[in-house]
């Protein structure tokens, strides 16, 4: 029998690895686990968790996921890996930073072409990622993507191609490591996360919205969203968080009402909070009417990070403390 602590949970989410092209409905995952050589991973519990695209991934869901992991974990499992489809995986990685202790070996993984296709990428990344869960138990790196051979932290990764399987990247700082011919290799390592945010369970979540700016932007944009039903907003302006004039009062008067936070749309970069630029609509003039500060966070992530600190409550300065700690990874003073 073998024991806890050797012991990978592989959680099946559905998503392409587990996809016939022009079929509605998983694949057989027997026939994946085969072809990716699993019996020599070593010991693996597979569990069929979901079978849905990733766009029908919800936040319940990842909660849920997350429960079940933590369980398994205080149980004494090694590690886990989680299948999925890779459209949303970038953001259940990173929902997954903020529920779960960096400590805890996680990676997820998947696939850009359906399991019947020449060249099928699943079954390689499915083993790159159980040989990577083992050898990077102990560095505290947080959850992991692991596609085409690439490791890359929850808070720097994104989807940055629809079809390619080198689909996805880390601007600015590039992958945390490689899996190679068999061998892990680690590159760099990431600043250490702050402490989760985690989920206490109780109410229904509350529902933060996202906006992403454009050139000549409409107020009526941000009209629909003084709803009260609307708990928060993440702001994605231009450049390093700027929105034209027009919208500064909007923004300002949604901001004295519910919490918003300020981002980038560019994916990579800091909001100007130091007042480079200057006047109305800026990073800086939105900031100081009360705009919560995302830092370099994106739009996205940033929309999960306030969807859980929404939940937990607290006064605006203790949201700001808290989006703080995750919007400014490595900001010295």
């Amino acid at each position: 029998m073998v024991a806890q602590r050797d012991m990978i949970g592989l959680f099946l989410l559905g998503g392409t690895i587990l996809s016939i092209a022009g079929q509605d409905g998983p694949a057989e995952s027997t026939a994946l686990l085969e072809a990716a050589g699993i019996k020599g991973a070593g010991a693996v519990d597979i569990v069929p968790w979901r079978a849905v695209g990733s766009q029908n991934l919800t936040i319940p869901d990842i909660l849920s996921l997350a429960a079940e992991i933590t369980r398994r974990a205080e149980d004494g499992m090694a590690g886990f890996v989680v299948v999925q489809g890779t459209d949303t995986m970038e953001e259940v990685a990173f929902l997954l930073s903020l529920l779960l202790p960096a400590s805890l070996p996680l990676v997820l993984t998947g696939a850009m072409r359906t399991a019947d296709a020449a060249g099928a990428d699943g079954p390689g990344n499915l083993r790159d990622a159980l040989l990577a869960v083992r050898a990077l138990a102990g560095q505290n790196l947080g959850p992991v993507i692991c596609m085409n051979g690439e490791l890359h932290a929850a808070r720097a990764v994104r989807k940055v191609d629809a079809g390619r399987i080198g689909a996805f990247a880390s601007a600015g700082q590039g992958p945390l490591g490689t899996v190679v011919t068999g061998r892990v290799r680690l590159l760099q390592r990431p600043l250490p996360p702050p402490p989760p945010v985690g989920w206490t369970g109780g109410d229904a979540l509350p529902k933060v919205a996202l906006v992403t700016v454009t050139m000549d932007a409409d107020p009526l944009l941000l009209a629909p969203f003084a709803d009260p039903r609307w708990a928060g907003l993440v702001v994605e302006g231009v450049g390093s968080g700027h929105v034209p004039q027009a919208l500064a009062t909007p923004l300002a008067e949604l901001a004295a009402i519910k919490p918003v936070m300020l981002v980038s749309r560019c994916g990579q970069g800091d909001t100007d909070a130091a007042g480079i630029y200057r006047g109305e609509g800026t990073a800086v003039d939105l900031l100081e009417k009360g705009l919560i500060d995302g830092g370099s966070l994106q739009g996205r992530k940033a929309r999960l990070l306030l969807t859980l600190l929404c939940a937990k409550g607290g006064n605006r300065d203790e949201l700001r403390r808290a989006a703080a700690e995750w919007a400014g990874l490595g900001l010295l003073p």
